[in-house]
């Protein structure tokens, strides 16, 4: 009786196909997981100081602002915002003060404020997060608390943000 010793050919080439096949999985999804990880910290913390001025004012008023004017403790505007490839993020308040909308558009172009270059803000590396919106809708209880969701209908679409990198929005 021959021992054997090492493997056959057949199977090694199984072990290689197995390995290729987990390959071409993982690969793309790993590419998608560090694009999320590099570009949503920018986005939330774009979003944060108005989400904050928001939750300020429904805690002292219980409820939301119905114009732009009662949000005083946040400005609008690149030269206030310029974080990573968020160009701009604004605010749309409801007239019934109990809902709104946080809108974040991302770098198409290069900063048009030197303080944002200079701070690092530019253009996002993934092409199809170039140019884009992502909407962030706000709920208020009327009795000062204030729920975040993001509006993935809306936030889709040509010019939209890509539903795979949607960051966690919410608190």
């Amino acid at each position: 009786m021959k021992l054997q010793k090492g493997f056959t050919l057949i199977e090694l080439m199984i072990v290689i196909a197995i390995i290729g096949i987990l390959a071409s999985v993982a690969i793309p999804q790993y590419q998608v997981y560090t694009t999320r990880a590099a570009t949503t910290p920018e986005i939330v913390g774009a979003v944060r100081p108005v989400q904050l001025a928001l939750a300020e004012y429904a805690a002292i008023n219980q409820t939301l602002p119905t114009t732009l004017n009662d949000l005083v403790t946040w400005q609008t505007g690149e030269a206030a915002n310029c974080l990573g490839s968020v160009a701009d993020v604004t605010y749309t308040p409801a007239a019934n003060g109990l809902s709104g909308v946080i809108t974040a558009v991302t770098y198409a172009a290069a900063p048009t404020v030197q303080s944002c270059t200079d701070a690092g803000a530019g253009i996002p590396d993934e092409v199809s997060l170039q140019g884009v919106t992502l909407y962030i809708n706000a709920f208020s209880n009327g009795n000062g608390a204030v729920r975040y969701e993001l509006d993935t209908a809306t936030s889709t679409g040509t010019g939209k943000f890509p539903a795979k990198y949607f960051p966690k929005i919410g608190g």
